[in-house]
């Protein structure tokens, strides 16, 4: 089996590897300024911590939302070395924009519309203040479930791109890096679907620590391959 001979530019390799190395890099900060609310005495001290950490929030969201953005994008251009038009190609593309549209959406209810809704009922009635707690632990379910899933979506996507390495093997280097993604897909996909934990910043930075080995192997192969003949 061989790869199309039609593959991205080598300028285009560059900037797409520059682009999934920087961004893990920068994704690894962001994650570890992730807004922790502290164990509080009372719901009003709980609404006033998310309140007071609603820029932060807001921020730390955003550039991760921005961050999976540019890694998409990287991994299109991997795609298209790869051959987009493979089945298992296909599968991973579709995997992994899949599980960023998911995350994004866990994104956008943690880092913006739980703080927002903190600050509108701080200072209302108690009757209020016990109602949107239990709102807020609702949406805390769902975040937890959005983003499970979105992982888990990423997990097949790197499966997927590891199988259409291997099974094309266009370097000397594929296979390997078909394993790391194996790893990739499977170590933090098993945590998520049998450890049932709740997912926390610490937790989130050990699974993407993992993706971020794949990520990286699959920067150095885009920076190493030539055309394929």
């Amino acid at each position: 089996m061989h790869l199309p001979a039609t593959v991205p530019l080598p300028s285009h390799r560059r900037r797409a590897a520059l682009a999934i190395a920087g961004t893990t890099g920068l994704a690894l900060v962001a994650l570890s300024h992730h807004p922790v609310v502290a164990k509080a005495s009372s719901v009003q001290e709980s609404l006033a911590q998310l309140v007071s950490l609603q820029l932060m929030d807001g921020v730390v969201h955003g550039v991760l939302m921005v961050m999976l953005a540019m890694l998409a994008g990287g991994f299109a251009v991997f795609s298209a070395l790869l051959g987009r038009w493979r089945p298992p190609v296909i599968i991973a593309m579709a995997g992994y924009g899949l599980g960023c549209c998911i995350v994004v959406g866990a994104m956008l209810l943690d880092g913006f519309a739980v703080p927002q809704l903190a600050r509108q009922f701080i200072a209302g009635p108690q009757s209020e203040v016990d109602l949107i707690y239990v709102v807020l632990r609702v949406i805390g379910t769902i975040i937890q479930v959005l983003t499970k899933a979105g992982l888990l979506s990423m997990c097949a996507a790197f499966l997927a791109w590891s199988y259409a390495l291997a099974s094309a093997p266009a370097w000397p280097w594929s296979r390997w890096c078909a394993a790391l993604g194996l790893a990739a897909g499977l170590l933090p996909g098993l945590f998520i679907l049998l450890a049932d934990v709740r997912l926390t910043p610490a937790s989130l930075m050990a699974i993407f620590g993992v993706h971020s080995i794949w990520n990286l192997a699959v920067a150095v192969l885009l920076v190493r391959s030539g055309r394929v003949t």
